[in-house]
């Protein structure tokens, strides 16, 4: 489609954003096909990771997630923009890229190219630019009412030659740097002039916060401060444009300090001034301080829907980001974090556009670089003076350190500190009570203390979910019971609302102990016969290349139960011997349905798994076992599902590699390998509760045969090398590790053809994700 169609097309705030989204996604293509034209052809808006790797690659530089946002944003993204600002920051230190960056994007470093790209445009484009450059957003309607219908045509039809971008709701934003460029080429009076007439045109649309924006655009002070005056609704959202007035002027006009106030609130992640204990985010949001999750999953949904505020919606979805993370590929969690974070900026909240750059570095990146970018999006909110905000990132931070397991005492004890300090008495409980699991895991010789202030600390918050860390302490800490501390520790999870404790995998699992049979008489008189054991049924699961269950060693029949039975069977396998709790089965399983309705269509599809796993709806019988508010499928053993094997496997040749023998690693190595026969439960597609853990598998599968690889080289088998790897490249053929090993094979066997294809292949996956 035309960007003269999309533009005709684009309404105001309320058009269809959905409609306008796919149209947008049209005109996106690669960033590596961007190239140097007469007209160059549209180009995917890099996200600001990207922005921060295109320094990183142009200038050897390091830039943070805020300096980052700043350059997409002035830029709208367009790649060749972003490089020729890379390119023009000639800084001696990461540190002074960052200082030198504002200065770069307000002066005139792109002016050359603005005037070569304007250069290659229809005159009639290059007219309507400027009279709808104060305007924060482009459609047909003002075009044309600004520019004349000519001109605007002109425009609509140049549009994908300049640098621009589609906002989630469907709207046309040209990069601000050009619209300065634009304005600034204007005498005074025309831009005032320009500015004057897109400020009366949204008013009369009902945009008068649009107009307050376009009056700052243009230095219409006067204008500015009487809009303000007259009409309250145009002061929302001054993050927009307060930056743009002197600030000799904000400070001689009480509308505009006012207006500067408010933005500096804006600015906040949590504004104090506008705090409220009412609402679906602040119910929300005490359950997940006393651990309630899936209890504040619902109401943060809500809150995504029908939240009162911007600020409200935004929140709640970051939340939900969040808390889904585990779920779903990391690519996902971060292309939402980033929509989210652009969306924010365009509402004027930066505090909660910098909670969203926290959730990048903390969420989306690889832990080591993710904690160094988290370090900068806490310094960036000290800077603001909202230490709510850093504590935020820092308690995401350590979360993320929990869930892969490798948190220090340190680190979580320091959070719990500042939460103490913030007045926050039940983030502070669940903090050390983290701390003293951290503790035992890693043998700790203050155990006992660290146990002793964390039971303190929940008593003082009043709140009974800590003590699920506790127990998990106690499990691990090699005393006597420990099996019994761990399943306690699960039962006061779920108990307390946590679908899933990040516990260390080495925690003590309890044996399954068959329940005991009953006593069968013939009649009342009788003696008793000899009690008769009743066979628990051998149910055995694979999740590895599709779904397959097998009850004493025969295929189960899985076509008399419901679809959606079969898929509680594939979400509880997936999650062998790790309870479920049940809202959260039937929130990812049964969101259109009310809670009841929901937990109602759970109840029916578990009774039909136990009539088919163990021929009585009644019981659990061993299979599906209900542990409090949650579900688990109970199996004998580890070995029982392919996906705990595979792990064990992997534990084993870490173990074996560790003490130096090699020949056990790579055993443990292949058995996991052999295991592997292709993606985690391919039949449920996008489902977002498959998904993390199908590319966690994919990945550590993909690792697993670099390794192998790498095991035989030094054993000296270089044919099973040269096998494996190819294997590695297979499972994931977007690994940098699986190419890099294909190669090095190919050459350690003296196949210098065989390395050279893997080196061009490798070239061509770089080149297909743009980084080549």
């Amino acid at each position: 489609m035309s960007a003269a169609s999309v533009l005709e097309h684009a309404g105001r705030p309320k058009s269809d954003g959905a409609s306008s989204a796919a149209r947008s996604g049209e005109r996106r293509v690669d960033a590596a096909s961007v190239v140097e034209s007469d007209a160059p052809p549209a180009a995917r808006p890099l996200r600001l990771t990207e922005v921060a790797t295109e320094f990183r690659m142009l200038r050897g530089r390091r830039i943070d997630l805020e300096s980052a946002s700043l350059v997409a944003e002035e830029t709208a993204g367009w790649p060749e923009l972003v490089r020729v600002i890379a390119t023009a920051v000639d800084a001696v230190d990461d540190e002074s890229v960052d200082a030198e960056l504002p200065a770069a994007l307000t002066g005139d470093v792109a002016a050359p190219w603005f005037e070569q790209m304007l250069a290659r445009l229809d005159g009639g484009a290059v007219r309507a630019l400027g009279r709808v450059a104060a305007l924060p957003a482009v459609d047909i309607g003002l075009a044309t009412a600004l520019a004349g219908w000519s001109d605007a045509s002109a425009l609509g039809s140049a549009l994908d030659q300049i640098p621009h971008r589609q906002t989630t709701g469907g709207r046309t934003t040209i990069a601000p740097m050009l619209r300065r460029h634009l304005l600034h080429r204007m005498s005074v009076p025309e831009r005032e002039d320009a500015a004057r007439a897109a400020a009366r045109r949204l008013v009369a649309e009902g945009a008068a916060d649009d107009a307050a924006y376009a009056l700052a655009a243009g230095g219409s002070w006067h204008e500015l401060a009487d809009l303000l005056a007259t009409l309250p609704e145009s002061r929302t959202r001054p993050a927009r444009w307060i930056a743009a007035v002197p600030p000799q002027i904000v400070r001689a006009t009480p509308s505009f300090a006012d207006a500067a106030e408010a933005a500096r609130a804006d600015a906040r992640a949590i504004p104090v001034s506008r705090a409220s204990d009412g609402g679906l985010l602040a119910t929300a949001l005490r359950r997940l301080r006393r651990g309630e999750v899936t209890g504040a999953v619902p109401s943060l949904r809500r809150a995504v829907r029908t939240g009162a505020t911007a600020r409200e919606r935004l929140t709640a979805h970051l939340a939900l980001l969040v808390i889904r993370a585990p779920l779903v590929p990391r690519q996902f969690t971060l292309d939402a974090c980033c929509a989210l974070e652009r969306d924010a900026l365009a509402e004027g909240l930066g505090g909660v556009a910098r909670l969203a750059r926290g959730a990048i570095a903390t969420v989306c990146l690889p832990l080591g670089q993710g904690r160094s970018a988290a370090r900068d999006v806490v310094d960036r909110f000290a800077q603001h003076g909202d230490p709510v905000g850093a504590a935020v990132v820092e308690g995401l931070d350590v979360l993320a350190a929990l869930r892969a397991r490798r948190a220090d005492v340190g680190q979580v004890l320091a959070f719990a500190d500042r939460c103490d300090e913030l007045g926050q008495p039940e983030l502070a409980a669940w903090a050390r009570a983290a701390g003293a699991m951290v503790g035992a895991a890693r043998g700790a010789g203050d155990l006992g203390r660290l146990l002793h202030a964390a039971e303190s600390a929940a008593i003082g918050a009043g709140i009974a979910g800590p003590r699920a860390f506790l127990e998990a302490a106690v499990a691990l800490s090699g005393s006597a019971g420990g099996a019994v501390h761990a399943a306690s520790a699960r039962r006061l999870a779920l108990e307390a609302g946590l679908p899933r404790l990040p516990l260390p995998a080495d925690l003590p699992s309890p044996d399954r102990v068959a329940p005991a049979p009953p006593l069968h008489t013939r009649e009342r008189d009788a003696a008793p016969e000899p009690p008769t054991a009743l066979p628990l049924r051998r149910v055995t699961v694979a999740c590895f290349g599709g779904f397959r269950l097998r009850i004493d060693g025969a295929d189960a029949d899985l076509r008399t139960v419901r679809p959606q039975a079969r898929t509680v069977l594939r979400m509880l396998a997936l999650n062998a011997g790790t309870p479920l709790h049940r809202e959260l089965i039937a929130d990812l399983l049964w969101a259109d349905l009310g809670r009841d309705s929901a937990l109602h269509a759970l109840h029916v599809s578990v009774s039909s798994l136990r009539r088919l796993l163990s021929g009585d709806p009644g019981a659990p019988a061993g299979v599906v076992e209900r542990e409090g508010e949650a579900y688990r499928l109970g199996l004998a053993d580890r070995g029982a599902c392919d996906l705990s094997s595979f792990d064990d496997h992997l534990t084993r040749a870490a173990a074996a590699k560790r003490r130096g023998d090699l020949a056990a690693a790579r055993d443990g190595l292949v058995g996991a390998l052999d295991l592997y026969r292709g993606e985690v439960l391919p039949e449920d597609g996008p489902a977002e509760w498959a998904l993390g853990a199908r590319e966690r598998y994919r990945l550590r599968a993909a690792e697993a045969a670099a390794s192998l690889a790498h095991l035989h080289a030094r054993l000296g088998n270089g044919r099973a090398a040269v096998a494996v790897a190819r294997r590695a490249v297979e499972i994931d053929p977007w690994m940098d590790e699986s190419w890099r090993t294909l190669v090095a094979m190919h050459h350690r066997a003296g196949d210098v053809i065989a390395a050279r294809r893997a080196e061009d292949g490798y070239r061509r996956m770089r080149a297909e994700l743009g980084v080549e």
